[in-house]
């Protein structure tokens, strides 16, 4: 089994890709086409990068609509569809929230911020292919969707290779596989206990599948709700299973801030992705699983 492992960072994490029964020569190939399509993929999403395609449209959508190429029009369509099902806790908009909350927050701007931010002040002109923004308080972050979007060009281009059986992860908080595990009839992923390290408090197994874990174990103000602007406060982690790499970061994003009844109205609409939510009380896990064996 051939191991590679990015030593740089692509989408603000290390990329690491098992590769079973490849001849060394062609997995170096198929690694660095992986590597290069990666880049490009950052090149378009990232927000923290001034040349970004992504970037260009936060600096002008306002002021005027902004061409983009077809690649990212089908992205930001899918996004503001996920926005959608998800009840709008998905919500790519409120980029000037997520960095308002990584300097000083001030509760009189995030309100101000809020009212003008929503997936609805984001016009698109499938037409002209260009998007424009409703409102100043508009910046789009990518954040809950560009990792899904790379793992699943990934695999893509993997499976065009016609390679059988890989294992993708990108710092093992969102990983994908193809086929199954060269020893066994699955991938299986574990989910760690987070005070207890060295200990698995559930293993989700995967064939042709995806997961992604999303968790406020350890950093505060990441996960913000879009209706109010205000960080997700409950401590725990959910991990969400599917066959969309892509479906698989939404979700994952999306139930960290799901109240009761769009939790319900989310499962409705996701029927055949399963879920694992933990919660801690005094270190010790809790966990809830949806449609998980």
């Amino acid at each position: 089994m051939i191991v590679y492992q990015n030593s740089s960072f692509n989408m603000g994490t290390r990329f690491n890709l098992l590769l079973p029964g490849i001849e060394k020569s062609d997995g170096d190939l198929l690694f660095s086409s992986c590597v290069q399509d990666l880049n490009r993929i950052e090149n378009m999403l990232s927000c923290f990068m001034p040349d970004s395609d992504i970037s260009q449209v936060n600096n002008h959508a306002f002021n005027r609509p902004v061409e983009i190429n077809d690649e990212l029009l089908d992205i930001l369509t899918a996004c503001l569809k996920y926005s959608e099902k998800t009840q709008g806790t998905f919500d790519i908009s409120i980029g000037k929230i997520i960095d308002h909350w990584s300097g000083q927050a001030n509760e009189e701007d995030i309100k101000k911020l809020t009212v003008g931010t929503g997936t609805d002040k984001i016009l698109l002109d499938r037409n002209y292919k260009t998007v424009r923004f409703a409102t100043p308080h508009v910046k789009l972050n990518l954040g809950g969707y560009g990792k899904g979007y790379a793992l699943q060009k990934i695999q893509d281009l993997l499976k065009e290779k016609e390679v059988t059986s890989a294992f993708i992860s990108f710092g093992e908080s969102s990983v994908s596989c193809i086929g199954k595990h060269p020893h066994g009839d699955y991938w299986p992923v574990g989910i760690q206990d987070y005070y207890q390290k060295d200990k698995s408090i559930a293993t989700i197994k995967l064939v042709n599948q995806s997961v992604s874990t999303s968790g406020n174990m350890e950093i505060n103000n990441h996960l913000i709700d879009p209706s109010n602007g205000m960080p997700v406060e409950e401590k725990k982690m959910i991990s969400v299973r599917s066959s969309s790499a892509v479906t698989a970061e939404v979700l994952s994003t999306a139930l960290m801030i799901a109240d009761e009844h769009q939790l319900e109205a989310i499962q409705k609409a996701f029927q055949e992705e399963g879920f694992i939510t933990i919660k801690y009380q005094n270190k010790k896990a809790s966990i809830y699983k949806y449609n998980l064996s």
